[in-house]
């Protein structure tokens, strides 16, 4: 059954690891849903999180492939039930008179921040769940959506 997977990978923080890591995958022909990657507590390490789909053959496969590059340390394939999974949202939605409060009222739902308004447009910025975040966005279609801009999704075991 094909279903996303997070890889939580542990690398020397050393140029061209994330070249090597996005490589293994185009070289194999699997899709990265998304990839967030930061400097850990220790400068020497990064982490970095990866979203692949398929099924479990295709995530022991990923797993092992990604344990065997140069600079990796240690790769965790993460149970999303067992953990804190959070992606960040910036989305810019078409604003007139005549729909201001409604899109107000959608991002009191959601706990939403307004970051900007301007006569023509608003800036929302949302902290949640990916599907969350997808729910968020699917209701403001109708209004026009000016730009998405999503980060990857981040893991952190409970």
């Amino acid at each position: 059954m094909e279903k996303e997977y997070i890889l939580s990978v542990l690398a020397h923080n050393n140029a061209g690891v994330l070249q090597r890591i996005s490589g293994l995958f185009s070289r194999r022909c699997y899709n990265i849903k998304s990839i967030v990657a930061t400097q850990t507590a220790d400068p020497e390490y990064s982490e970095i999180h990866i979203v692949v789909q398929g099924d479990d053959r295709i995530a022991r496969q990923v797993n092992k492939q990604v344990s065997k590059l140069v600079d990796v340390e240690e790769v965790t394939l993460l149970q999303q039930e067992s953990c804190v999974v959070r992606e960040h949202l910036l989305l810019k939605v078409n604003r007139t008179l005549g729909n201001s409060e409604k899109l107000v009222e959608i991002a009191n739902v959601f706990h939403a921040g307004i970051l900007s308004v301007t006569p023509t447009s608003m800036v929302l910025e949302l902290t949640g769940a990916p599907a969350e975040l997808d729910s968020f966005t699917e209701l403001f279609q109708p209004y026009g959506i000016l730009k998405v801009l999503r980060t990857g999704t981040m893991a952190m075991e409970k």
